[in-house]
């Protein structure tokens, strides 16, 4: 298919998915308790809602477990990862009894590859890392979900024919589908904030170039721009985001190869010059000298919400880090950073794809009925707006623009702030209008600002002119097993390699570690890897999930759900 009928029939199907769109739920649907009658209206159509259970004849239920990361953001009043008011909740009104299991976020394949190895790994594997779900899948670890699919779902079968990208991106070379995925809007996924406060104190101006941002960070760091007479601030963060948002500044991305045109590119250069610039930035003592001790970014976090650090390389930032950041600088003023450009042109870091992979099945799972029915349940917008915002009429109203708004930000700072993970089901689109930023709630002063906060990173960073430099990692194939192993098992030499050219000094500096991760490359036997790309992009550019589509389909999805 050609990249002309696709987007034509791309174009189609979110037509027909506006008229279809209330069969899943829009913004004025409230709540997510089933009416008394058993149905409820989508626009049309009669949905009928989960039927209560009926004395002494109760329903049988199926036993599943899923995977759930664990952030350490739960207060403790709300209980754990594998119990909380939303576990309950979700336990009470859904179709199965569900065990929840933990993974540490920032270590879920280091868990995850665990409970595989001693067969207790969940039924259900939620994981946006799509190289870790590829690694499974050539270990054959996971079952197609074809049948489960077209058997017992509802919900997510008219979710994939209103958008058959889910389809496309959810089979692997076999030729079946094995993975569960989401639609959102388009939007910012890593963001820079920086204190515009410290570049009024230093009298400084926003960097435009990669050279103007060493100098604002060495500024930042050496010329105690919070004037406490203390040598005590941080300039950026490498740990954390920190690598990946600088490594797109020269124009390298989420994967390590670029398609472009008729070209196939191993970016071996943008990754060399955007770890040059890293060491420049290590040695001139703007970044924590410990950094690669915070594997979690959780030291960089706590510098910026103290007042300690300059520019924070991160993702976005809840109400919680807000007011906490806010309590502790009460004077401060963020501002969003646009990426500054290199020698290699201006880009955006990593923007939330429109099309997400999200969702797995274990192959030792046996009660697919149950793990069908829980995803539906959950990607049910009227389920996934209550695990999201809470209860309506407790948690929340619908404002003037008929979207959820808090009654209590406080309130919902303790009861609902840690529930997005527990909605990774959820595919916003269908939302309409309410999935978009400019719709944000902003009834307090924090809302306010994180709404503008959150509108310039998308003007800033959502932009064909200012693109993401390669392509979504789950737009690429899967690889072979033997392939998938060549890239496992020098992966983490690798990123060793650049991080020591990092931290080295003279000792060790970036032309040796491109020389040395280029040899561990190719006697692995990292040119095949690179083979079946350039074979892959060849024979598939012409009808490939590219840059280009992405960025029309996130055209596309404002003009035809913003105003819904």
């Amino acid at each position: 298919m050609t990249n002309r009928l696709w987007k034509y029939r791309l174009g189609r199907g979110l037509a027909i998915a506006i008229a279809t769109m209330m069969l899943l739920g829009g913004c004025s649907q409230g709540g997510g308790n089933p009416a008394p009658d058993n149905t409820q209206k989508k626009g049309n159509a009669t949905i009928e809602q989960p039927k209560p259970q009926e004395s002494g004849a109760e329903k049988e239920r199926g036993q599943i477990t899923v995977s759930v990361y664990d952030r350490n953001n739960i207060p403790p009043e709300e209980g754990s990862w594998d119990k909380n008011r939303w576990t309950d909740w979700i336990n009470e009104n859904g179709p199965a009894n569900v065990k929840f299991v933990p993974v540490p976020r920032w270590e879920s394949l280091q868990k995850l590859n665990v409970l595989f190895a001693s067969k207790t790994a969940p039924d259900l594997i939620l994981e946006y890392d799509t190289g870790y779900r590829n690694q499974w899948y050539a270990q054959k670890l996971l079952q197609p979900i074809d049948d489960m699919v077209e058997q017992h779902s509802t919900t997510y079968k008219a979710l994939m024919e209103q958008f058959p990208q889910l389809r496309k991106l959810g089979t692997k070379d076999d030729g079946k589908l094995y993975e569960i995925g989401r639609v959102y809007p388009l939007t910012a996924g890593h963001q820079l904030f920086i204190r515009q406060d410290w570049l009024d104190e230093l009298k400084l101006e926003m960097p435009k170039t990669a050279g103007e941002l060493l100098e604002v960070a060495k500024a930042f760091a050496a010329q105690d721009p919070d004037r406490n007479g203390a040598a005590d601030t941080f300039g950026l963060n490498l740990s954390g985001n920190g690598f990946s948002i600088l490594s797109h500044m020269f124009g390298f991305g989420e994967v390590m190869w670029r398609f472009e045109g008729d070209q196939f590119i191993h970016e071996w250069d943008r990754l060399h010059a955007a770890v040059a610039f890293q060491k420049a930035l290590f040695d001139a003592g703007v970044a924590d000298k410990d950094f690669l001790a915070d594997k979690n970014g959780e030291k960089a976090k706590q510098d910026f919400l103290t007042g300690k650090l300059g520019i924070y390389l991160h993702q976005s930032l809840n109400v919680n880090d807000y007011d906490t950041f806010k309590q502790n600088n009460p004077d401060a003023k963020l501002a969003i950073l646009p990426l500054p450009s290199s020698e290699y042109g201006q880009f955006s870091p990593v923007i939330g794809s429109p099309i997400q992979m999200v969702g797995v099945v274990n192959t030792t799972a046996k009660d697919t009925k149950a793990i069908m029915e829980y995803i539906d349940f959950m990607i049910e917008p009227d389920h996934a707006r209550t695990i999201i915002n809470g209860t309506e009429n407790e948690h929340w109203q619908n404002n003037e623009q008929g979207c959820p708004a808090p009654i209590d930000a406080e309130k919902n700072k303790m009861e609902v702030s840690y529930t997005g993970d527990l909605g990774m089901l959820a595919s916003h689109l269908l939302f309409g209008k309410c999935a978009f930023t400019a719709q944000k709630p902003q009834d307090t002063d924090t809302q306010k600002t994180l709404r503008e906060l959150l509108l310039a990173a998308d003007e800033a960073y959502v932009s064909e002119e200012r693109p993401i430099p390669t392509l979504k990692p789950e737009c690429l194939p899967v690889l072979p097993q033997e392939l998938s192993m060549i890239v496992k098992n020098v992966d983490q030499q690798i990123k060793d390699i650049w991080l020591k050219a990092i931290v080295s000094g003279k000792s060790y500096n970036a032309d040796q570690a491109l020389a040395d991760a280029k040899r561990i490359w190719e006697s692995a036997g990292g040119l095949q890897v690179d083979a079946f790309y350039a074979d892959w992009y060849k024979d598939n550019k012409e009808n490939a999930f590219l840059l280009d589509d992405l960025y029309q389909f996130g055209s596309d999805a404002v003009k035809l759900y913003a105003d819904k």
